[in-house]
């Protein structure tokens, strides 16, 4: 796939960081560009429209970042409820149902489970996942939120492993701000570049991938970003992940005498929890 290279973005100390609004950069590792000041990376690319669809086509969750996404739905499911777990302590349980709006919605795994506590909505710019959502039965808008015009309020955004895919993450937290109700919540997870893994890792982190990693906050860099678009962040902190062992070795192993071996004890889609400290999980307020 081709992808446009920025001509601004390697002028690119003549670029404002998005984060702290400074004009002072340096080139980072091959690619991707760092602020000298609040230390907010990002790469070297601008996409456009048409390059986001062509990235997160069906083959982005059927070959290209993920084996099959739908065979991991019980893996992810799992992992989800982690999270509504927390987020429904949120809202006391005599109040009216709290709306609920994930971006980058995917295949509505979390919105499956979502809606036994929210009134839910998705937003997704992957058209086949928008059309696998909509026969369930969900409410999904297709497109960039920066660019959506959506007349309805929100209790609660969510965003799970979506803000590194996007070039202009400031423009969607503070359309998140827009939508959201007085006092709403805004969850978000994402990869943590400020980690000590990935400092560990350097340029081969498993993180860094462009075109579909283009923004890589650190705990620091990213409460400044809430901040600075009017939350008021209550809790940010490395979280646990969930995978199966057909996602982390099937690429490799799917013929072996050991991939066959736990395949026939049918451990091979148990929930397998790890912790490197490089993803992070925000919880913020509108102030």
């Amino acid at each position: 796939m081709r992808i446009s290279k920025a001509t601004n973005r390697n002028t690119i100390a003549n670029q404002l960081c998005i984060v702290c609004g400074k004009l002072d950069s340096k080139k980072f590792y091959n690619g991707l560009t760092k602020c000298n000041n609040c230390g907010f990376v990002w790469a070297d690319i601008n996409l456009s429209s048409e390059d986001l669809m062509k990235i997160y086509g069906r083959d982005y969750f059927f070959g290209d970042e993920y084996i099959d996404y739908l065979a991991e739905e019980t893996i992810l499911k799992f992992g989800f409820r982690k999270f509504l777990n927390q987020l429904r302590k949120l809202f006391p349980a005599n109040t009216d149902v709290p709306k609920l709006l994930e971006i980058g919605s995917a295949y509505g795994y979390f919105l499956d489970i979502a809606k036994e506590d929210f009134y839910v909505t998705g937003i997704e710019i992957s058209s086949d996942a928008v059309e696998y959502s909509r026969n369930k039965g969900h409410e999904i808008f297709q497109g960039d939120l920066s660019k959506l015009n959506l007349q309805d309020k929100y209790d609660i955004v969510v965003s799970f492993a979506t803000l590194e895919h996007i070039v202009s993450p400031d423009k969607i937290i503070r359309q998140a701000f827009h939508l959201l109700k007085p006092n709403g919540y805004c969850y978000i997870t994402t990869i943590d570049i400020g980690s000590f893994f990935a400092r560990f890792r350097g340029n081969k982190w498993r993180m860094i991938h462009p075109p579909t990693h283009v923004s890589y906050f650190s705990s620091a860099t990213l409460k400044l970003l809430m901040e600075h678009n009017g939350f008021e962040v209550i809790e940010c902190k490395p979280i646990w992940q969930y995978r199966s062992l057909n996602a982390l070795f099937l690429p490799k192993l799917e013929n072996s005498l050991f991939y066959k071996f736990v395949n026939f004890l049918g451990v091979t889609k148990i929930p397998i929890p790890f912790y490197f400290g490089d993803i992070i999980g925000l919880l913020a307020k509108k102030a």
